[in-house]
């Protein structure tokens, strides 16, 4: 990205629509630091301060992994402690933050001044404007408690946290870049920090079914840490994005937290899966989301052996399936072709719902 005057004109105009919004401040502050300004640098250490005290982890994160690209490690040390020791705490149990009674007002003088400025200014003058701006902390935003801890990532103790920082990366990607795609193998997990993605997949006609779209705070690509198999579905930057990276290379270090990771994936995939399963099953497409917990409480996890059985056509039906990994052969008497069904892939529904015998015979492959 080349951080020109219309970089800084973009971001400041972001900020006269809304002042509360922390993401350009950093954009802000990470283009004068990138281009070697020393104020740049102070403005990132600033914001990771603010974002941590105000409840920002991924922010905060965001921050302290565009320092370590600039700064000595004697300097990030520090800062890499006190995230760890941030989290591990909110992790166990929030503390509500006070803040000065005049810190959430909003100067809106200012935010006109602003907007005028932005059409005038040229050079050093408008990137010193744009770091005035950015260092403000009177424009805190705070976040709802449930945003006060990073999603995974804070499910580790303090020592894991120090280990985990220490290897993540901070990755970019432009408008219309794939993050992941679908069948390749998986390079990591992702948290976005800033801009939006759309999550896609093909369906078992070869059309492409759009899942959803997240934006920061979002973590994609987990399913990788649970199955190790290639990804199951594509996701697209739909805007300038920032993203971290844990590398698949780096989930070694999660081993001696095994049981904290399947604990706090359990929830994680099952919910995504769950939500995936109501957009390709018509059968499920009219279960009412708040019907989704029950719903997910009844599965149970099994491990299937290769050439087993699952589903035998014409006898009773045993319940729904949802693979998280593997592969299964759909073969009906009568049909020359069997079908495949992957990570993702529902079956058993049909004679679930309607008290049926089974349609297809359903080996695991």
């Amino acid at each position: 990205m080349i951080y020109n005057d219309n970089f800084f004109r973009e971001k400041l105009v972001e900020l006269s629509r809304d002042p509360t919004l922390v993401e350009p401040r950093i954009w802000i502050a990470s283009a004068l630091a990138l281009k070697g300004d020393p104020r740049g640098l102070k403005a990132l250490s600033d914001q990771f301060d603010s974002c941590l005290m105000s409840g920002n982890p991924l922010f905060a994160l965001w921050c302290l992994l565009l320092i370590k690209e600039i700064a000595p490690i004697s300097e990030i040390m520090p800062l890499q402690r006190r995230f760890a020791m941030d989290q591990s705490d909110r992790a166990q149990e929030y503390q509500a933050i006070e803040f000065d009674d005049h810190a959430g007002e909003t100067n809106h003088d200012e935010l006109e001044e602003v907007s005028e400025l932005v059409t005038s200014l040229e050079g050093p003058d408008l990137a010193s404007h744009a770091l005035a701006v950015s260092l403000d902390w009177s424009l805190i935003n705070t976040l709802p408690v449930e945003s006060k801890v990073v999603p995974l990532l804070s499910a580790f103790p303090e020592s894991t946290l120090l280990q985990l920082i220490n290897v993540l990366n901070l990755r970019s990607f432009s408008e219309g870049e794939p993050l992941i795609e679908e069948g390749e193998e998986a390079d990591g997990v992702y948290w976005i920090c800033a801009g939006k993605v759309e999550v896609t997949r093909r369906n078992q006609n070869a059309e492409t079914v759009k899942l959803a779209e997240l934006g920061s705070g979002a973590l994609v690509g987990e399913m990788g840490l649970v199955t190790r198999s290639p990804r199951v579905a594509t996701v697209t930057a739909l805007s300038p994005t920032k993203a971290v990276l844990l590398p698949s290379n780096a989930y070694v270090l999660l081993d001696e937290a095994r049981d904290t990771v399947n604990f706090a994936l359990s929830n994680l995939v099952g919910r995504r899966m769950l939500d995936n399963l109501t957009k390709f099953s018509p059968v499920f497409k009219a279960i009412p989301t708040e019907a989704h917990p029950e719903l997910l409480s009844q599965f149970k996890a099994k491990v299937v052996p290769a050439g087993e059985v699952i589903l035998k056509q014409g006898r009773p039906g045993r319940g729904l399936f949802l693979i998280l990994d593997g592969l299964v052969q759909v073969d009906q008497l009568g049909s020359i072709d069997s079908k495949w069904l992957r990570e993702g892939d529902i079956f058993g529904e049909i004679s679930l719902v309607y008290d049926s015998p089974v349609s297809a015979t359903c080996t695991t492959a």
